[in-house]
């Protein structure tokens, strides 16, 4: 299942109070542009020559964490806050599919 490396490490951060680098890995994203992450899910380990990184994080920590990322691709849905790629942008706003329908069929 994926994530599990990364929830262990996180969670093992937290449990010995290394504050610092539990707090870096749960803001991985603003480190690791979406571009990388596809890389990385590609398994190109040449990304790691163009992110800076600290030493204790490893590949296999870094492709696990960019494997929990891949269900969040698309748009996140305004109304039911899920990440869907199929729907409809309404006045600026993404709104999926099942949303869309279930409205429409209000009426």
């Amino acid at each position: 299942m994926p994530g599990n490396l990364y929830r262990k490490k996180l969670t093992e951060l937290l449990r010995k109070k290394d504050l610092e680098k539990a707090r870096w890995l749960e803001n991985i994203n603003k480190y690791v542009l979406p571009s990388h992450v596809k890389r990385i899910l590609r398994k190109d380990k040449s990304v790691l020559q163009e992110l800076v990184l600290p030493k204790w994080v490893t590949w296999e920590l870094l492709y696990d964490w960019a494997c929990t990322q891949k269900k969040e691709e698309g748009k996140l849905c305004v109304l039911c806050d899920e990440w869907h790629e199929v729907g409809i942008e309404f006045n600026g706003k993404f709104i999926c599919e099942y949303c869309f329908l279930r409205i429409k069929n209000l009426k």
